[in-house]
């Protein structure tokens, strides 16, 4: 599992081929994400995912969402337009709250993250890339996103593509700095 940690890199759209991505990818992407761990196995992740005529679906969902009153909605549309032509697939993500609540709504974030990362560790094995994008007007209160449940909030979008990309530095700090070891030593 290392290496698919150490592959994993965030790619982005300007980088994307233009080539499809065949739906038993996808599914098998999303079979990866349902694969993460849930407390309780609520299992809180859900996808939207959307490819050729669906992007203009999603177009239009993201400038309902963003407020069709606004003055600067022309550029929203050119700036996640653009990203969204470039991509083959645009999976949104969303947090589906467990109805009893029976955990807390942290553990269900968390837990979807997980399957975010699961999907994004099995991306290099494909020959693809992507990167979860997660603009605030996106990341709105339950219900918010056009046709959500009442207990489902957008947490972003994951763009995804085949890639044609540099291969650019990934600077991380020191890990020992970011640890403490307890033990009765």
């Amino acid at each position: 599992m290392l290496p698919a940690i150490t592959a994993r890199r965030s790619v982005f759209p300007q980088f994307f081929t233009g080539e499809p991505i065949a739906r038993e990818v996808l599914e098998q992407l999303i079979q990866a994400a349902n694969l993460a761990p849930s407390h309780r196995k609520t299992e809180p992740w859900r996808f939207r995912v959307y490819q050729t005529a669906g992007k203009e679906r999603l177009q239009d969902e993201l400038l309902d969402a963003y407020g069709r009153e606004k003055e600067d909605l022309a550029g929203i549309a050119r700036k996640f337009g653009k990203k969204i032509e470039q991509s083959a697939a645009v999976l949104l993500i969303f947090l589906h709250r467990d109805p009893q609540e029976s955990v807390p709504e942290w553990e269900e974030i968390v837990a979807v993250g997980a399957a975010v990362e699961n999907l994004w560790l099995s991306l290099d094995q494909y020959g693809l890339g992507g990167y979860w994008s997660s603009p605030g007007f996106v990341c709105g209160g339950y219900g918010d996103w056009p046709g959500a449940a009442a207990n489902e909030r957008c947490l972003g979008m994951f763009y995804l593509g085949y890639a044609d990309a540099p291969e650019l530095p990934r600077p991380r700090g020191d890990w020992r700095e970011k640890v403490m070891f307890v033990s009765d030593n």
